[in-house]
């Protein structure tokens, strides 16, 4: 059988360029055809990569094509015009406001993604994803097939000797503190420089940070990042830039800890790469970190700077508790072996292979008239917009409660209904852990994704959520919103609601939240009366 591959960019040295790769491998090795199609590819790759353009005349009615989705790939209509069968292999996309500030091209480039898609879900048979956070946002986005695909490492990749100079450098009695990746706004690089100085001067004076990966100083966020670090003056951060593998290598094996506070991660392999090569983790629990984690490592749910680089601190100076997390990451990485996993991918892929697909296709869910973003429903379930998302679901019977599941939840495929405070609500998972009032309420990609996907009246209860503001240039022209004055978070929010909102912004009056409930309802219903009007014309 041929059984394809489609990724934007063939890169040498990223994780999704190394899963194409393996995955290619894999493939071939049990009896397919299968080559790897892209737009364009890192020279180290020109030898392993087809011209995508060349793909609809190649493809065969016989033929599968897994479409690998992660940033704006302008493939869409290269993919509908293609032959065969086609699988959406989805990596996640990084919220687009995690860049706002330091790159518009990335912003756009994002949002465009996520566009996308929606697009794509007509074109595709069905669709995985290699965590059950991303494969939450596939089926808020309308996808009817959703099965989570194991990630497949290949571990022997990480076992390159490491390289001798600087491991003597590195290896000089310094307790070196690591991350590794690009340096980009999402991966909050700057929160680890912050635990680093406060784990220097509060706990081991003698240690060094690693920064490995690529650094653009001349960029606004690689700018920031030198001029943060002179600012907070700590001793000893290095950035390495791009390392080769004997490099990578000697970076991890002089590594006291790994340290990440990454807002998003779809997967999250240099976690898993740090464990296979026993370096403890400590992590921000974003997105799909808890689950890639596995319970092993320490995942934290703060982003204080102290909170986080005492956990550093007890890692170096309890060898009891040291070797307690070793052991366990040993375990996670051990269930996720070369062969184990292998053997879960063949299965994964087996019903598509064999021309069934993994399940019965879910009917699409009825999409209710009017979607109340209310992120903090079930969180903080007295709060003046949980009480109104309540009262307004009660006049408003079709009608859905959209809202964040509370912190420690995992992801979950049947998103609603789910009945609390006496009404049914859809959950989804937070990008990051939900904290106490008043801590601001994060946002959600699935959350936004099933919003985008809706054709229903939105009411967005608090535009001054990250939610709100993320939506409201999207899907303005058919929501309304509500302010709430009191607690409202800063002026910027308010007026980018006036400018996307207009007369549609409603100010909360926590005394007397009927009247707020009678304005709603009345402008929804008179909206819909005009459209059943329009209608029936």
């Amino acid at each position: 059988m041929h059984i394809h591959q489609l990724v934007t960019r063939l890169a040498w040295g990223d994780a999704i360029g190394n899963q194409v790769r393996y995955l290619q491998s894999l493939l071939r090795s049990w009896g397919h055809t299968s080559e790897i199609y892209a737009d364009s590819w890192d020279d180290a790759c020109r030898d392993q990569v087809r011209a995508a353009r060349s793909y609809p005349r190649e493809a065969t009615r016989d033929s599968v094509l897994l479409v690998h989705h992660s940033f704006e790939s302008r493939q869409v209509p290269l993919i509908a015009r293609s032959r065969g069968r086609k699988l959406l292999v989805y990596h996640n996309i990084t919220p687009a406001r995690l860049f706002e500030g330091y790159d518009r091209g990335a912003v756009l480039a994002c949002d465009a993604a996520r566009l996308e898609l929606l697009a794509l879900r007509p074109h595709v048979d069905g669709a995985f994803a290699y965590s059950r956070f991303s494969a939450e946002e596939l089926v808020a986005a309308g996808y009817p097939r959703v099965d989570v695909l194991p990630f497949a490492i290949d571990w022997n990749a990480f076992d390159t000797p490491p390289d001798p100079a600087l491991m003597a450098e590195l290896d000089d009695g310094c307790s070196n503190i690591l991350f590794v990746g690009r340096a980009v706004p999402s991966k909050y690089v700057d929160d680890v420089l912050r635990v680093f100085t406060a784990y220097q001067r509060l706990y081991q004076p003698k240690s060094r940070l690693l920064i490995a990966g690529n650094i653009h100083r001349d960029a606004p966020y690689g700018g920031f990042l030198h001029g943060l670090k002179d600012l907070l003056g700590p001793d000893r951060i290095q950035f390495l830039g791009r390392v080769n593998a004997a490099q990578l290598s000697a970076c991890f094996a002089s590594a006291t800890a790994y340290l990440s506070m990454s807002r998003h991660e779809g997967f999250g392999v240099p976690l898993l790469e740090a464990m296979y090569r026993d370096v403890p983790v400590v992590a921000y629990g974003a997105a799909a970190v808890p689950e890639t984690m596995g319970g092993a490592g320490l995942t934290t749910f703060s982003r204080e700077p102290m909170d986080v680089a005492q956990l550093l601190a007890v890692l170096e100076r309890e060898p009891a508790l040291r070797q307690q997390v070793l052991t366990a990451q040993r375990a996670r990485v051990a269930a996720l072996s070369q062969k184990a996993v292998a053997a879960q991918v063949r299965t994964a892929l087996q019903g598509w292979l064999g021309g069934s697909g993994p399940g019965p296709a879910v009917a699409p869910a009825k999409t209710p008239a009017i979607e109340l973003v209310c992120p903090g429903f079930s969180a903080r379930p007295e709060a003046p917009m949980s009480r109104l998302a309540r009262e307004l679901h009660r006049r408003l019977p079709d009608s859905r409660i959209l809202a964040l599941r509370g912190r420690g939840e995992e992801p979950d495929l049947s998103l609603g209904p789910q009945t609390a405070g006496g009404a049914p609500v859809w959950h989804f998972t937070p990008d990051q852990p939900v904290g106490p009032a008043p801590e601001p309420l994060p946002s959600s990609s699935s959350l936004e994704t099933a919003v985008r996907a809706s054709s229903g009246k939105v009411v967005l209860l608090g535009v001054d959520t990250a939610a709100a503001q993320a939506l409201m240039a999207s899907v303005g022209r058919r929501s309304w919103g509500v302010r709430d004055a009191a607690g409202a978070s800063d002026e910027a929010s308010t007026e980018a609601a006036r400018h996307h909102l207009g007369p549609r912004l409603v100010e909360l009056d926590r005394t007397d939240l009927d009247a707020v409930a009678n304005v709603l309802v009345q402008a929804l219903s008179s909206k819909k009366k005009r459209g059943a009007r329009d209608a029936r014309r």
